[in-house]
């Protein structure tokens, strides 16, 4: 009895190691399928995500379900248009960004799943930086400019001009003009958002949003906030724009006329697009592809003709060069491409190593998405220019939530330093940071407390006192009220629309 108890029970055992090796068989295949299901479907519309980036919960619960839905799939307790205003639901509907009609099975979506699920991380970790983090008091005296009586600052705009001196501030529906007394010097009301702004040999140019909000409205408006001469003033105006974004302005067509560019963000749909001469008859799309986000006009392949150097930050996150052949055509050229998660937000061309090429400074950072939570692939990046325009990292910064950063010599001592802001950092003493360089690409973060103030979405660069040395302008948007709060059960009492940090000598 003994013994046949003993086979009985190693027979159960060997049953049970068996259903576990072929739990584990089915496990595997269906992780491989997934993984090529994955390739197949998520790698259609941008470069394809690898289950590392996101932890496993962002993917199963927010940004899958989103890939189902806009493959005609819907998960159970997921509705796409849930929370979306109603005025946009028809512009959804007309893009068929979430169809009727499912691409993919039931099972096909399982097996997606399983792959994500059994390859992703349950967290994220966090960020590891290498770079020194100085322990001395950064380099910048701080000041902090209240624009009137208003309690939340929304600035989108900050555009110092160095010839008349002028700081154009942006506040909502506010755009003002400061001189370098801190004295407002002019006032203008606009319909929406002012977003960029330049001086030009026709007079000051101005792009306003439309609605700041992710929309696909086309509410947006290029126009002249004053023009030299008796020029009409409606052949500057270009209106119906998709939520744009940036402009840039340069001769594209070899004609001695400068011509314009205008990134226009837009949410599901975008457009790149110049205008021969800032006429709006006369329009070349160089893309359609949602979320142009910058662009810099610059003979990148030095053949005597402009290219157009342009961000593209949803979708297929890529940094484009659009070689000028001739004739207003142009022929494009990835630079850089990057997973669809890293929230692509900025970048500059810089020489950082002194050897004549072009280098790129970029930020990773945009967190208002599906997967916002914390990325420790989020922050400051150089690519480094090979001489033939093909780009490899060499320097990487973490900083949670970076949107922007420039490349400028503060400490004038012959090398380029970087400043940078992160207006989606939970840290408010995290939300700007100065780099300085060493001369041999290292560099040593500075942190500065009194920053901790605002939520920094626009910054520029320029010598606001005139001491040969340049300073930084900061600008604070708070979208609702509720974000401000956080800052006040942190202590903050003070918020100001600009800081302005001068370099000290």
């Amino acid at each position: 009895m003994r013994f046949l108890f003993l086979l009985l029970l190693a027979s159960m055992v060997w049953q049970c190691q068996r259903k576990d090796s072929t739990s584990e068989s089915v496990s595997g295949t269906d992780i491989e399928n997934g993984e090529a299901l994955a390739r197949q479907y998520c790698a259609s519309c941008h470069l394809f995500p690898a289950p590392d980036l996101l932890d496993k919960a962002t993917w199963t619960e927010k940004v899958l379900p989103n890939m189902a839905a806009r493959l005609g799939f819907r998960t159970k307790g997921y509705h796409p248009f849930e929370g979306v205003d109603s005025t946009e639901i028809s512009d959804l509907k007309r893009l068929n960004i979430y169809p009727e009609m499912s691409a993919i099975s039931e099972e096909t979506y399982r097996q997606i799943v399983t792959y994500y699920q059994r390859s992703a991380l349950e967290s994220l970790p966090a960020q590891r930086r290498e770079s020194t983090i100085a322990s001395k008091v950064s380099p910048f005296n701080i000041d902090l400019i209240k624009i009137g009586k208003k309690k939340v600052p929304q600035v989108t705009l900050l555009e110092y001009e160095p010839i008349q001196g002028i700081l154009f501030i942006g506040d909502h529906l506010q755009l003002y003009g400061m001189d370098r007394n801190e004295k407002m010097i002019g006032s203008w009301q606009t319909q929406s958002p002012s977003v960029d702004i330049e001086i030009t040999n026709e007079g000051i140019m101005v792009l306003s949003i439309g609605k700041f909000e992710p929309s696909e409205h086309k509410d947006g408006v290029f126009f002249p906030l004053t023009l030299r001469g008796n020029q009409p003033a409606e052949n500057y105006v270009i209106p119906d724009l998709q939520r744009p974004v940036q402009f840039t302005i340069g001769d594209l067509n070899g004609d001695k006329l400068d011509d314009l560019v205008i990134c226009s963000f837009g949410n599901h749909e975008g457009q790149l697009a110049w205008y021969d001469h800032f006429d709006q008859s006369s329009t070349s799309v160089l893309s359609t592809l949602p979320g142009a986000r910058k662009a810099e006009i610059v003979d990148l392949n030095k053949d005597g003709k402009n290219d157009v150097v342009a961000l593209i930050t949803q979708a297929w996150e890529k940094l484009v060069v659009y070689n000028n052949t001739g004739d207003g055509q142009f022929e494009e050229t990835t630079l850089i491409s990057l997973p669809a998660v890293y929230g692509s937000s900025y970048f500059e061309l810089a020489d950082f190593n002194g050897d004549g090429h072009p280098d790129i400074l970029m930020t990773n950072g945009d967190n208002w998405d599906y997967s916002n939570v914390p990325k420790p692939y989020h922050g400051v990046r150089i690519y480094l220019n090979d001489g033939e325009n093909h780009f490899s990292e060499s320097y990487f910064f973490p900083l949670y939530g970076c949107n922007e950063a420039r490349a400028i010599d503060f400490d004038q001592d012959g090398d380029l330093d970087i400043a940078a802001i992160a207006f989606y950092s939970e840290q408010p003493t995290e939300g700007f940071v100065y780099l300085e360089n060493d001369g041999q690409m290292n560099f040593t973060a500075y942190f500065i407390n009194e920053t901790a103030c605002g939520k920094w979405l626009t910054m520029d660069i320029g010598d606001f006192n005139k001491d040969g040395y340049q300073d930084i302008f900061l600008g604070s948007y708070f979208h609702n009220t509720n974000e401000l709060v956080k800052l006040m059960s942190a202590g903050i009492e003070v918020f100001p629309e600009v800081l302005l940090l001068t370099y000290k000598k």
